[in-house]
């Protein structure tokens, strides 16, 4: 999903966050190409309508698909941050951890992201609810599945 970035000094062009992948970072795009690299880690430069060259950094929002953004120094949020309940009920998967170790948590961490990303969609609030309780669900049972079949084969 991409997410268009509204910012002082680039009117007219196409600056869009696309989100984050499953297994890659969210993307900074500039003009339907990449942003280039800046000089340090997790930096891309930017330039403005004036030629002026600004970095642009990901802020840190934990698991959230859409982080918060810094252009010139400036934050902006491209969409409200997800609500402590959401990330409740959205995160609870990763308990599994202490009910299985590493399995568990590979499993908690996949369906929590998969979670992020149904709150992060354009579904309506009740089926929103509805698909995370789903995936929690199937994963708890897979989870149990696995593990029943595990100590069966022991």
């Amino acid at each position: 999903m991409q997410y268009n970035i509204e910012a002082e000094g680039f009117e007219g062009r196409e600056l869009f966050l696309e989100a984050a992948g499953m297994f890659a970072g969210p993307k900074f795009m500039i003009d339907g190409s990449l942003a280039p690299k800046g000089n340090k880690r997790g930096e891309f430069l930017l330039t403005r309508n004036d030629g002026q060259e600004v970095i642009a950094k990901f802020g840190f929002n934990f698991m959230d698909i859409v982080p918060p953004i810094l252009i010139d120094g400036k934050k902006t949020n491209l969409l409200e941050p997800l609500k402590w309940y959401q990330w409740v009920w959205a995160g609870w998967p990763i308990l599994l951890l202490f009910a299985g170790g590493a399995l568990g948590a590979i499993l908690g961490v996949i369906a929590t992201n998969i979670n992020v990303r149904l709150f992060r969609s354009e579904m309506t609030p009740v089926v929103q609810y509805l698909a995370v309780a789903g995936v929690s669900g199937i994963v708890s049972i897979f989870y149990f599945m696995i593990s029943i079949a595990i100590r069966s084969a022991l």
